[in-house]
């Protein structure tokens, strides 16, 4: 285990770098010298995509159902191939109408009602403030990992403010509002926030690898060891097969993949990130290859995980979610456990940030459209 203040001061380092990074680059932008003009910082920014469940969960799905984790991201990679000629459109839409929104957006193609507009807007806030908070338990449940006492779980009883997650949220809250809706023109780019997620991109996908070649390299004698000792364990064997040993669902496998493809530029936050933040449509090229080959990348050791901590004697399916936190751990690898740890927590506030500052700006337009305060003819 890690000591709990080494943890603390861990997190709270790295939020403090993040809100450096935004500093930097909302000074750069006052001085005429943007930072996301570039198309790998706009690449990069996509890669909010991938959340905590990426980080922690798909390891978990790996454990249970093999390559069944794919779908999720062969979508993104599909939708990608024809991003050049969707995602240019609809940046050319938001940018003529000043659309702010994925609400606006909808409501624009459907003659500019604000009855729909607000719908979209209900129906996102209900289904994201959930999926926020599982982003700030899976944080909890890696603290736990790390600095629980042993065999507690991230459920483990504690006065509220000793609830280290409740401070990521105020962190994270402080972030989205000195970063994000703090001014009254909601066209605004927000380059702090872009900039940090880029960063925070970066962070999460080091981690992983690192965790991931850990895992193959220093647990085992690479690939081919690896996959030779999980075919000899028939239960893992299964998670190498497709067809799980009851048929290939094509359905199911198909109905995943197109809901993801849609989901990649549909999600409001994906739609802040590669519509509402692009500066320039030219990037949108080289977002077409190198998001796909960043998804190749972060998935690339999520079944090499999930069978290295099969392997394990007394691991479980049920403990899978853990496994890029407690195999470093375990094996004595402290620093490599914490920095893992980052990465997850990399994960999820990317999320929150892009997500909590997406939402803000659909509900701000509805409440002034509530208001009767003029508002602009794109906006419903």
């Amino acid at each position: 285990m890690l000591s709990t203040p080494l943890v603390v001061v861990a997190c709270f380092a790295y939020l403090s770098l993040l809100f450096g990074v935004a500093y930097w680059a909302d000074w750069r932008a006052r001085q005429g010298r943007s930072v996301i003009g570039n198309a790998w910082v706009y690449s990069l920014s996509m890669a909010v995509y991938c959340t905590a469940w990426t980080y922690f969960g798909s390891v978990g799905r790996a454990a249970s159902s093999g390559v069944w984790f794919l779908p999720i991201y062969l979508g993104p990679t599909l939708a990608m191939v024809v991003a050049w000629m969707v995602l240019r459109k609809m940046v050319r839409i938001a940018r003529s109408y000043r659309i702010t929104s994925i609400a606006d957006f909808i409501a624009s193609r459907h003659g500019k009602s604000r009855l729909l507009a607000g719908l979209v807007t209900v129906i996102t806030v209900i289904g994201i403030v959930p999926y926020m908070a599982l982003q700030l338990k899976a944080v909890a449940s890696g603290y736990q990992v790390l600095a629980g006492p042993p065999g507690g779980g991230a459920s483990t009883a504690v006065d509220w403010w000793r609830d280290s997650t409740l401070y990521v949220a105020l962190a994270l809250a402080g972030f989205t509002m000195v970063f994000g809706t703090r001014h009254l023109d909601t066209t605004e780019r927000h380059e702090g926030m872009v900039a940090a997620i880029a960063l925070e991109a970066v962070v999460k996908l080091l981690a992983f690898v690192a965790v991931g070649v850990f895992v193959t390299w220093g647990l085992f004698a690479g690939p081919a060891d690896l996959f030779a000792r999980a075919q000899e364990v028939p239960e893992l064997a299964r998670l190498l097969r497709l067809d799980q040993g009851q048929g290939f669902a094509y359905e199911q496998w198909f109905a995943l993949t197109l809901l993801s493809m849609f989901s990649v530029i549909f999600l409001p936050r994906q739609f802040q990130v590669m519509v509402v933040e692009n500066v320039d449509e030219r990037h949108i090229r080289r977002a077409s290859w190198a998001f796909p080959l960043y998804l190749l990348a972060i998935n690339l050791f999520v079944l090499p995980i999930a069978l290295g901590g099969l392997l394990q004697p007394g691991a479980t399916a049920v403990q899978a979610e853990t496994f890029v936190l407690s195999l470093p751990l375990a094996s004595g690898h402290r620093a490599l456990a914490l920095f893992a740890f980052v990465g997850g927590l990399s994960a999820a506030t990317g999320m929150v940030i892009v997500e909590a500052i997406a939402v803000s700006t659909m509900v701000c337009d509805r409440g002034d459209a509530a208001a009767g305060l003029p508002v602009l003819p794109s906006r419903g």
